[in-house]
Order: structure tokens, then sequence, then C-alpha cells
């Protein structure tokens, strides 16, 4: 049944392509390969057989490209060439499955048609017990400056810890704890001391830190929706900083100089508590969903988070990408967006004011204007309804998500100057009510 199963899997298409690249001599563009070769999972220095072998680009780049697009969810997040080098560790590991055409005396054939078929079959099954089709997870850690933790919240691929807890990095059972001080960042305790100290921790299981930075994204453009609209885009001069640790098999790692910051420097503080767990939990079933649609959800939260720390102008662009990863339709970009808004956020929504957003758009992103406020249709937008086009996409963009993608259960978090606001207003120095209407009705 096992060897029926792999006579039509993904893992025996994928030898297929991998062998059709690699043949025994360089022709007009091989790639030249050296490795050892040995019994089943044996250490390098007990190799005792040499092989030499060439890649060629063309088929070595659809055998990646193949790979990327249908094996584990993880190699989404990793660059072609990174994929390729799996591949030449797995030929390396499992060679010595067809070692034996070392012998063939046909350089220029491709390994496809030198191999047996049942070779082939015993190399899927290989490959489908390898690392590359079951990784071992690895655990990276982000440190976050403006994200505040009272109790750790666990859920299924990730988790926010303060710094202060005692098991800020939940590695109960990893005896490479003992090393860790969760209280500065690099958190390793034999580096010199940092001036880092973050106030809380993302932590992300993945087979790949790239894979879990993809993760990071979406989680953290989630929470950005727990803020109020004008918090959620209003920054301060504090000190926010990226950075990453990853514990693995091979040791711990981590990342400091040239990244960027996790969040932008936000005004005020976000505060998760329990209350959040519902919507972080379906967040959490998402990233082990392979379907298109949920896929597309996970893009669209990518490019909101993009486009968190942005200026307005610049964050127009990426909200547009945001918005089409949600609802657009290559055929049909417009009214796929127009109708998707509308079944989302209710038939009330102007539709003339929502595709005056979406041909603003179209300017801007097919090269009418480079900056949104170059466009002709802005100040004639603003003219017409007295409220930026920028601050009405971000509204429907973040209500979209949060209705589309958490179906209502994200809500934002309480104003943190709701009593100051009040206040303001009953003494007469604010008007006691706004007179700004959004697309989404009135907006503080």
């Amino acid at each position: 049944m096992w060897a029926n199963y792999l006579a039509k899997s993904i893992q025996l298409e994928l030898i297929e392509k991998i062998l059709a690249s690699i043949t025994l001599s360089m022709g007009r563009d091989g790639i030249y390969s050296y490795f050892k070769t040995g019994s089943p999972r044996s250490r390098w220095s007990e190799r005792a057989c040499s092989a030499v072998i060439y890649y060629h680009p063309v088929q070595l780049n659809l055998a990646a490209l193949y790979l990327r697009s249908n094996g584990p969810t993880y190699l989404k997040a990793l660059p072609l060439i990174e994929v390729k080098k799996k591949i030449f560790d797995f030929v390396a590991d499992s060679f010595w499955v067809v070692e034996a055409v070392l012998d063939e005396t046909e350089v220029n054939r491709p390994f496809d048609s030198l191999i047996s078929h049942e070779k082939k079959v015993e190399l899927a099954a290989e490959l489908s017990r390898s690392p590359l089709f079951r990784p071992p997870n690895e655990f990276s850690y982000f440190p976050l400056g403006t994200i505040k933790v009272e109790q750790a919240l666990l859920l299924e691929g990730f988790f926010f810890s303060s710094s202060a807890a005692e098991d800020a990095f939940q590695l109960k059972d990893n005896p490479r704890r003992a090393k860790l001080n969760p209280k500065n960042f690099p958190p390793v305790l034999d580096e010199k001391p940092s001036t880092w100290h973050p106030i809380s921790w993302l932590g992300v299981f993945s087979p790949d830190y790239r894979s879990a930075l993809k993760a990071r994204s979406a989680i953290l453009a989630a929470v950005a929706l727990t803020q109020p609209h004008y918090c959620r885009y209003m920054f301060s001069l504090r000190t926010v900083y990226g950075g990453r640790c990853t514990i693995s098999e091979r040791g711990i790692t981590y990342s400091v100089i040239n990244e960027r910051p996790h969040t932008p420097p936000c005004a005020y503080d976000i505060n998760l508590s329990e209350d959040d767990l519902g919507w972080l939990a379906l967040l959490a079933e998402k990233f082990n969903s392979s379907a298109g649609a949920v896929r597309r959800e996970l893009k669209a939260l990518e490019y909101f988070y993009r486009a968190w720390a942005l200026t307005p102008e610049e964050r127009f662009p990426v909200l547009c990408m945001a918005i089409d990863a949600i609802f657009g339709d290559p055929e049909n970009a417009t009214q796929s967006v127009v109708d998707g808004v509308r079944a989302t956020l209710g038939g009330e929504i102007d539709e003339g004011r929502l595709r005056k957003i979406l041909k603003l758009r179209a300017s801007v992103i097919h090269g009418g204007a480079p900056d949104v406020y170059d466009s002709s249709k802005y100040p004639k937008y603003f003219s017409r309804y007295g409220f930026d086009p920028i601050e009405d996409l971000e509204l429907i963009v973040a209500e979209c998500i949060k209705a589309r993608i958490f179906g209502g259960a994200l809500h934002e978090h309480p104003d943190p100057n709701e009593e100051a606001i009040k206040k303001a207003r009953d003494t007469g120095r604010l008007p006691p009510e706004t007179n700004r209407l959004s697309i989404l009705g009135p907006v503080r």
C-alpha cells in the first residue's frame, strides 16, 4: 500500500523532476557537485564512496519551484536558492539508494532515464522521511517593546509571554533554558550586557526562522487591529527594535544588526490578555490550513503588517494590496473588491465613494502617481467628502479583515484616552461630537 501511495505522490513527482536535472557530465551548463555517499544515515566521516554529479539550472529550478509550491508550507517562506540547497542536501544524504548509477557510461543522459521506477519509489520513501518533508521545529523568539502581556498566552504554534515571567521562553524541558535571560536582548547569558530590554516576547514554533518571520507578521498585524484606529497609527519617538533568537538542535543563534523593528514606535502600549485568546486561537488554526482562501487571508495580514509602520502616502498602495489579497480577482479586480467589501461590511456602504477610492488606487498602483498626494483624484475626493481617502482605505481594510478573517471575534481594545476626551468635551475644549464622517460613519 505504501509503495502504491508513493507511486502517485508529490514526493515521486518531485524525485522525477530532481533526477531530470542531474547528469554525470557537465555539458553546456552543468553545476558541479561533489559529496560523499554511504550507508543510510551514516556520518560524513563514515562515508567511503565519493560522487561527482552535475545539476542543470533550468530543470533544477523547475524542481525547486515544484517543491516550494507543493511541499510543506514552511518552504513558501524560503527564497528559491535556499530550497535548492535543501535539494542538494537531500540528494547527498540519499544518494546511496542510486549510487550504482555512477557506473553508467551514458553520462549525458539525465538520471530520470537511467534509474528504475523501483529505485525512484525508494527515493520517494526516503524523501517522505527526510527533514525536508518532516522538519524538526525550531523556536524563534522576537523581542517586543510595545506589547504588554500580564499572563502568558499559549496557542498552538506560538505564544506571547512577559519578559519578567519565570519561564518567558516556555522551555520547561529544554536544557538550554538555563543559558537565556529573557529580560535582555540578546537573551544569551554569556554575551555582553545589552541595553535592549524587551517587555514581552513573541515565540513562534516553525521549521525555519524565515517562516517564523512570516507568522510573526500575520500575528502582529492582528494585534495592531486591536487598537482604535487613531492609536494604531499614532507613533512616538520611543526606541523600538527588531532581531530574533532561535533555538534548535544546532544550538542558539540570534540576529541583531540591521533588523527592522517588529512594531512601530506606538504612542501607547498594546495590552494583551486572556480576553484576546479567542481570536488568537482562530489565527492559530489558520496557520495549519493549506486552503487557498486561508492562505490569501494570511497574505492580507502580512500586507497589513507591512503597511503598519509606513507613512500615510506609503501605506496607501500596500493597503491596496491587502484588500486585493482578500477580494481581488485578476479578471475583474475593481468589481470583485466592490462586491467583497459591500458583502462583508453591508450594502449601505456608499458604492460611488468606494469606487472613487479604488480609482485612486488604480492611479497609484498603475503608474499614474508615484505619491498618492500627486494624483488629481486625491484633492477631488477630499473636496467631495471632506475626508482623507487614505484614512478611508485604512478603515475599510481593517474592518474587512476583522469581519472576513476573524468573523467578528477580534474587537478593538478600549480607547486609552476615553476619560481624557470626555473631560475635554465636558469642559468645552473639544466639540461635543465629531464632525468627521468616514465612509463607515463618524470617527474620532
